[in-house]
């Protein structure tokens, strides 16, 4: 009898939800947080960045466009030049954003440099991504990465051309809101007038060669955790075609798990302990994280060999998963991480946070608080893009709402973390499972009720802790 797919299964697909989340709450924190914008034109930005993947991924698709397609998948040389021009405008206007021509010449970098230096610079890494884009054509990665440049050079005109006139004019809060809702609707509905209504979809190759075999990475994998008088055995499946194929067995002894175990609280406190108090960008409890994640799965790749699986296990439960879920809660984390070090470990970090702290302070210190916001709306592009691009793939299929249906758990996941940037991160988290998990645990609630539930577990946390779960620091 094969394991139920039980409560851990929920947490899994909790954490690639709370994943897409948080990418885009990370941009609604920042902008809320520095630009004082309640940006509901956030969820729009997703859609744009998923529409604007189209224009590599399926360029004989998207109107206009298509009459410099070869194919639907294929463009000729004048479209393949257009495609390189918008990436390399994509970086170099993102660059100019930071301080205009100055800015190419590179006087964000710093330090002293020649002019000619700067821009030289500047230019060469807008070919190298153009460069890339255009080999990379029509692939997967390739969209994303173009869908990442366009953003982060679009997405700030929203703040120079919009929000930014309304700042100067000193209009309040709600009237801002205001603004960002009329601005959601010019977004999606000039989206709607190009692409029209119909649903699109995304055409990317599914199996990848691995050690002389094609893997599909989409393809729904099971992983067997079962626990029987003897020890814990984890076995990796694979359906298709009705039949079941064992990929993998790997089994452990109660000896082996408890020596793990050990090894991993160890390496835990030591990190800790070691971390504790340093001003490093790693923190303490990261450290611990790490550390302990590490030694489980180095020590149980050296301690695991061929299993067999037990016919009646005390407990047994399924995961379903795949490389493709596993890779947006990787991307989702590689991203987090970057930005960390970025707030963490470099000057134009401590001048984001010095500006959200208190403005009007850092101004007087000398921090050019202009370009600081306009840093935050381009990485709030670049978060947005990703998010729009990843929620595409998982639903296999884009359409106009598609950031939309995702703006309220963003909003839920930045109040619930205290409206700050790892706050938002935890509360996409926190938002995810409580989608996720409660479909399980409640008998009779549909998939239709978990943004319902995210607003539940929000006013439940509110109630308790107005300010937050990590009250805005």
């Amino acid at each position: 009898m094969a394991p139920t797919i039980g409560l851990p299964n929920a947490m899994l697909t909790g954490l690639v939800t709370g994943s897409i989340i948080s990418l885009g709450a990370i941009g609604l924190a920042l902008v809320y947080d520095i630009a004082e914008v309640p940006n509901f034109a956030h969820g729009d930005l997703l859609t744009l960045g998923a529409y604007a993947a189209l224009l590599v991924n399926k360029p004989g698709s998207v109107p206009l466009f298509d009459a410099f397609a070869t194919g639907p998948r294929a463009v000729g040389t004048a479209g393949a030049g257009i495609v390189f021009l918008l990436s390399t405008a994509g970086v170099l206007g993102s660059v100019y954003h930071l301080g205009g021509v100055r800015a190419l010449k590179g006087s964000w970098w710093g330090v002293d440099a020649p002019p000619t230096v700067g821009l030289g610079v500047h230019a060469a890494v807008a070919a190298l991504v153009g460069a890339l884009v255009v080999a990379g054509l029509p692939s997967y990665p390739a969209a994303l990465l173009f869908a990442v440049v366009l953003l982060g050079a679009v997405v700030p005109l929203t703040e120079s051309l919009v929000y930014r006139k309304f700042r100067e004019k000193g209009v309040e809060l709600a009237m801002m809101l205001v603004v960002s809702l009329a601005m959601a609707f010019i977004i999606r509905f000039s989206i709607q007038t190009v692409f029209g209504g119909d649903i699109r979809f995304y055409e990317v190759e599914t199996t990848v060669p691995v050690a002389g075999r094609s893997v599909d990475f989409t393809f729904a994998k099971f992983i067997d955790f079962l626990i029987a008088g003897n020890g814990v055995t984890a076995t990796v499946l694979e359906t298709r075609g009705g039949e079941t194929t064992q990929l993998l067995a790997l089994g452990y002894g109660w000896l082996e798990v408890v020596a793990l175990l050990a090894v991993a609280s160890a390496v835990a406190v030591a990190g800790y302990r070691r971390r504790q108090g340093s001003a490093a960008v790693v923190g303490p409890r990261l450290a611990a994280a790490l550390g302990s994640a590490a030694v489980l799965l180095v020590g149980g790749a050296v301690l695991s060999g061929g299993a067999s699986v037990p016919s009646d296990p005390l407990v047994s439960t399924r995961l379903r998963t795949s490389p493709l879920r596993v890779g947006i809660v990787c991307i989702a984390l590689a991203m987090m991480g970057l930005l960390h070090y970025l707030l963490r470990a470099t000057t134009l970090g401590k001048a984001m946070r010095a500006t959200s702290d208190n403005r009007d302070l850092a101004m007087i210190r000398g921090i050019n608080t202009r370009r600081v916001m306009m840093v935050v709306w381009i990485i709030a592009g670049m978060f947005a893009a990703v998010a729009g691009v990843l929620l595409g793939f998982l639903f296999s299929n884009i359409t106009i709402n598609l950031g939309f249906f995702l703006l309220l758990p963003m909003f839920a996941g930045v109040i619930l973390g205290g409206i700050s940037v790892y706050g938002a991160i935890l509360g996409s988290y926190v938002v995810g499972l409580a989608m996720e998990v409660a479909i399980f645990a409640v008998p009779g609630l549909s998939a239709t009720y978990r943004v319902p539930v995210a607003f539940v577990v929000l006013l439940l946390v509110l109630l308790i802790k107005p300010e937050g779960i990590t009250g805005g620091s």
